[in-house]
């Protein structure tokens, strides 16, 4: 979407949306962005790859005992509340100083409890994968609890991990099969990966480029052409304005990967320097658009459109105003429809 018409937002998203999956629609300032452009359009050729090859339950065990401990030292259980310690530390005047710990404690009961003392002996030798496996599903099933306000199967007043922990590291548990399978969509599973439940989809190889010629486009690409060695080259591109430069960066992206792709590249609604330009449309061409935007029975089209309704019994210059709304770079296909 080119810089004239991509600082509208929701017309971005619309297009996106009247885009089939698995392409997509991206404004020109992306394009800019060659790296991460070139990556979006490999990931819309050959589909996303979600084969995990380094899956480690051990390696997550070990990450989780670790970041267990730094938690309980950096939130011991003298703490009233899971906070930096520098909370409770009195800074006010004396006359306040004998009650400030017992109004911090009333006031930190409300934040999650602190770690109660973790005896790292007995987590290296019972809190397994197993464990950690039921350890995760608690946060399932208290959220559901917490949103359902269902207070059979968990506290929905208080909850606690690292205590939670502790006491299985103390005495393991076991889970019912119907808890231990799952329930949870999209939950990661730290004993195997889980399946695909969202199917790659791929757009095949890299067919051609199109690119519509737009004012700026069309100057910034004359400049740079007229230009001889690299340095005018550069020079030509200095004096072009913001919106110029842009066009031509983000043209310069896809004609490079199209390139790269050995596909062929046209422009249309003009000329580029160095480019196949696409005949004007004749009648024939015409009449094949307005059969392809047709609305069929079940109200779909073959060619998604927009319609702007006009309404000149309102302002009469809004019917002027139509006609050069049909005529600018990029009017895209629409129907434009005028009441008066």
């Amino acid at each position: 979407v080119d810089g004239q018409h991509s600082g509208n937002d929701e017309m971005v998203d619309i297009i996106k949306g009247l885009t089939a999956e698995p392409g997509t629609a991206v404004a020109e300032e992306y394009a800019i962005c060659k790296a991460n452009f070139r990556d979006l359009v490999e990931l819309t050729m050959n589909g996303e790859d979600y084969t995990i090859t380094d899956f480690d339950s051990e390696k997550f065990l070990s990450d989780f005992k670790k970041n267990l401990l730094d938690y309980a030292e950096y939130f011991p259980h003298d703490l009233p509340a899971a906070v930096d310690s520098e909370q409770l530390k009195f800074i006010g005047k004396e006359k306040d100083r004998e009650h400030f710990r017992a109004n911090m404690d009333a006031y930190l009961s409300q934040f999650t409890p602190s770690s109660p003392p973790i005896d790292q002996a007995k987590v290296d030798a019972n809190f397994d994968i197993e464990q950690y496996e039921i350890f995760k599903k608690k946060f399932g099933i208290q959220t559901t609890a917490v949103i359902s306000g269902d207070d059979s199967k968990a506290n929905i007043d208080y909850f606690n991990p690292p205590e939670i922990v502790s006491n299985m590291s103390k005495q393991p548990e076991t889970v019912e099969e119907d808890l231990a399978t799952g329930g949870y969509p999209f939950e990661f599973s730290v004993k195997k990966p889980n399946p695909l439940i969202t199917p790659s989809l791929k757009g095949g190889p890299l067919m051609g480029a199109i690119i519509e010629v737009t004012p700026e486009l069309s100057t910034a690409c004359e400049a740079v052409a007229a230009a001889k060695t690299l340095r005018e080259k550069a020079e030509a591109l200095q004096f072009l304005t913001i919106g110029q430069r842009n066009a031509h960066a983000a043209a310069s992206s896809i004609v490079s990967l199209a390139r790269k792709a050995g596909a062929p590249i046209r422009v249309v609604g003009g000329s580029l320097p160095g480019l196949d330009s696409i005949q004007e449309p004749g009648k024939g061409d015409v009449q094949t658009a307005l059969e392809a935007m047709a609305l069929g029975e079940d109200g779909s089209t073959r060619l998604n459109y927009f319609i702007q309704v006009y309404r000149a019994s309102d302002f009469p210059v809004y019917e002027a105003y139509a006609v050069h709304r049909a005529k600018e770079p990029l009017s895209g296909p629409r129907q434009i429809v005028v009441t008066k």
